[in-house]
């Protein structure tokens, strides 16, 4: 698979809070980690790119090459580690500086490892899978609006509108330890897995992505994704990340 990411600061905002960085490791292994940073006038930031830089540091290609034989059992393992020990990063530093209190950051982290896709997140940034012309939601968004639609008391399209939509219940920094959601599914040939801030969800559906991702391939699907999220109102940070053949 071939990755391909961008991320924008929008029309409104006046920093890009929005972190991500993508690698890979052999022929047979890439990941890709997106992050929206929130709290204060640089919290947001901080915690994105703090994020970022210790889920690099603990997904570097050495640690990988330590596994041996990879087993899924240990690349679950490693993921679900990976974001609680940039968590208590987060957390630390917001405890040791007052001007970064509460700052958090979201996370949804992908790797695809031989035929298996992986996938840990926290927050409502999300994961979409491609595969044979439809689109799946591999994530469920950690906020006040899906608990709204899993009791019953509204529904998607409600959610879309709600004054509420933006108020997420979990994130990577906000207290010492973190619950991390993952799942796996196994690949197929011609898949691809999109991940994204709700920059872009917060404008497209998933339906809509899709339609994208038909007329255009690589780079210019993630450019077309940003552009329509910018002609919609820009008004947060946009980021989109794309593993695909």
């Amino acid at each position: 698979m071939q990755v391909f990411g961008k991320s924008d600061i929008g029309l409104k905002r006046k920093s890009n809070q929005d972190c991500f960085y993508y690698a890979k490791v052999n022929e047979n292994t890439r990941w890709a980690i997106v992050c929206d940073g929130m709290g204060g006038v640089n919290g947001g930031d901080v915690a994105s790119n703090l994020a970022v830089k210790s889920i690099k540091e603990s997904l570097s290609n050495g640690i990988w090459e330590e596994l041996g034989e990879i087993q899924n059992s240990d690349i679950k393992k490693m993921l679900k580690n990976a974001l609680k020990k940039a968590n208590l990063e987060i957390f630390t530093n917001a405890q040791d500086n007052k001007n970064l209190a509460g700052m958090g950051t979201t996370a949804v982290l992908v790797a695809v490892v031989n035929d298996k896709i992986h996938v840990a997140h926290v927050g409502d940034s999300r994961a979409y899978l491609v595969r044979q012309g439809k689109i799946n939601q591999l994530t469920i968004d950690h906020s006040m609006v899906q608990e709204m639609i899993d009791e019953g008391e509204i529904t998607h399209e409600e959610a879309k509108m709600h004054p509420n939509k933006n108020i997420i219940t979990r994130a990577l920094g906000i207290s010492k330890d973190v619950d991390v959601d993952y799942s796996m599914k196994t690949k197929k040939p011609g898949d691809a897995v999109i991940i994204c801030t709700d920059g872009l969800t917060n404008y497209l559906d998933q339906k809509e992505i899709l339609d994208y991702f038909k007329m255009e391939k690589r780079e210019a699907f993630v450019d077309g994704l940003i552009s329509a999220a910018n002609e919609r109102g820009g008004a947060d940070n946009i980021t989109v990340v794309a593993l695909c053949e």
